[in-house]
């Protein structure tokens, strides 16, 4: 059976996580005190030349497709500032006009990049604080259904989010992700 996922940190002390070949983070990071937002990003990346393990986090040496899929609770009182103007875990480097938005029954959002961030030449990994994940997913024949399979159970059963919208974040992920899969492709002079 092939390996799904392992913790990022756990992973490289143990040197689980293999760098020649295209890898996939996921970083969730909660408000932990005043309401149930969250930011959940997806990194996709390859060809990783070095990376550098720090107490703070880690640096990949390696271009990195970062997704990122924000749950806004109707309750949070910043709704209507733009996400990169944001202070603190409420921050992703996005404008309004750079997401699609979901919007659920009691006026809760989900927003999703329209196309991800690339981070070009290196790109960091903070430790996560209390309460938050980060997790390598492995690169195998079922790696999109694995990255699905774990947002999904973050928005569902930490965030409660209803299984009805899950369909739609999916196929924004997948959009996300073909603007990687054509990256890695080599390009026909």
């Amino acid at each position: 059976m092939a390996l799904k996922w392992i913790d990022l940190f756990d992973g490289l002390m143990k040197e689980a996580i293999p760098f020649e070949e295209n890898g996939y983070i996921i970083k969730a990071t909660f408000d932990q005190e005043a309401s149930n937002y969250a930011v959940i990003e997806l990194i996709a990346f390859k060809n990783v030349k070095n990376v550098a393990i720090s107490d703070s986090g880690v640096t990949f040496y390696s271009d990195g497709y970062k997704v990122y899929v924000a749950y806004e609770p109707v309750t949070y009182r910043f709704r209507y500032q733009e996400p990169y103007l944001r202070d603190g875990i409420y921050h992703f480097p996005a404008r309004f006009n750079e997401i699609e938005t979901i919007e659920m029954p009691k006026h809760d959002k989900i927003f999703i990049s329209k196309k991800p961030y690339m981070s070009q030449g290196s790109f960091n990994v903070d430790r996560p604080g209390a309460g938050d994940l980060t997790y390598y997913i492995y690169n195998n024949q079922r790696v999109e259904e694995h990255i699905f399979q774990f947002i999904n159970s973050i928005l569902t059963d930490d965030l409660r989010i209803t299984k009805s919208v899950m369909p739609e974040v999916n196929k924004y992920i997948k959009q996300n992700l073909e603007f990687f899969y054509q990256a890695e492709r080599p390009h026909e002079d």
